[in-house]
């Protein structure tokens, strides 16, 4: 038996049908179904697409008793002995085949609709708990970062004498710390540990295999050489040496010794405050008094005068 389902191709529908209404959907019929059916259509007041699928039955019209419609019926149908109208099969069929057509679309726009719901629902519903988890692995890995082994800290006196303060991370990455009233700001280091599009591959590495071991090149970075010759040295954050510059280095003056504070990265705006204080040893000027001395001489005066 040949399949009519062959025949229904959504495809030659345009884009922008479920729009059409009035002159541009009775244009459509009449381009698909032919004159007889736009205008069965037409003198119903179908103008549309739901309209035309909300009718339960197009030819009921065929049944009225009025003598407007005698034209149309006389057109499109035949009148059988006993008064009754029957619609030409051709006509018939013409408008069942849109019909067929536009209630195979909404059943695929439905299906299509569900679908991209599903799919939307899925990846909302899966996309955060992976980056919750892997933002949870990062949290809990940052805790244990330890300077010297996962980064190291570079605190120098740039060619001008200004503090400059720089964090080199695991992976080779280097990041500049700004100085803001007096503190220096740690997000920098926290963006480049755990940005919104980058993560620091070495945390990534350690967050996936935590029993790997680092690289040895990273347990001893070389130092830096700028243009002023200030030399530079890999310190611990409890306790950082400021180095001024070498023509002011004296051989005995005394050395400039620096504090800092490390708060913990978990902090967006983590800060590292440093205080410095000179205090110099100046040496204490001591009086000698020759005690002796004086009393001798205070003696051997009073001698002369009683003499």
């Amino acid at each position: 038996m040949f399949q009519l389902d062959i025949l229904i191709d959504i495809s030659i529908l345009p884009s922008n049908i479920m729009a059409l209404h009035d002159d541009d959907f009775i244009d459509f019929v009449k381009e698909e179904a032919g004159h007889a059916a736009a205008a069965l259509l037409e003198i119903q007041g179908i103008n549309c697409v739901k309209s035309l699928l909300m009718t339960d039955n197009v030819y009921a019209i065929m049944d009225v008793k009025s003598k407007s419609l005698d034209g149309l019926k006389n057109k499109y149908g035949y009148i059988q002995d006993d008064g009754t109208f029957f619609i030409q099969p051709g006509v018939k069929g013409n408008i069942e085949y849109p019909v067929d057509l536009l209630k195979k679309k909404c059943i695929e726009d439905v299906k299509l609709a569900k679908s991209s719901k599903h799919n939307q629902s899925s990846s909302s519903s899966t996309i955060p708990k992976s980056t919750s988890t892997v933002t949870s692995n990062i949290y809990n890995r940052k805790k244990h970062i330890l300077e010297g082994e996962h980064y190291f800290i570079l605190l120098q006196n740039d060619s001008n004498g200004a503090l400059k303060y720089d964090i080199r991370c695991c992976c080779q990455k280097w990041s500049s710390l700004p100085l803001r009233r007096g503190k220096f700001q740690l997000s920098n280091f926290y963006r480049h540990l755990q940005g919104l599009n980058n993560i620091c591959p070495a945390l990534k590495k350690m967050i996936s295999n935590p029993q790997s071991a680092l690289p040895s090149s990273t347990n001893n970075p070389p130092p830096l050489i700028t243009s002023d010759n200030v030399s530079q040295q890999v310190v611990s954050p409890n306790q950082i040496p400021i180095i001024p510059p070498s023509d002011t280095i004296q051989s005995n003056s005394p050395l400039s010794t620096a504090s800092s504070t490390s708060i913990s990265t978990d902090n967006d705006e983590s800060l590292m405050q440093q205080s410095s204080s000179v205090k110099p040893k100046r040496p204490v000027k001591r009086k000698i008094q020759i005690i002796e001395s004086s009393r001798d001489s205070r003696e051997s005066t009073k001698r002369t005068r009683r003499r």
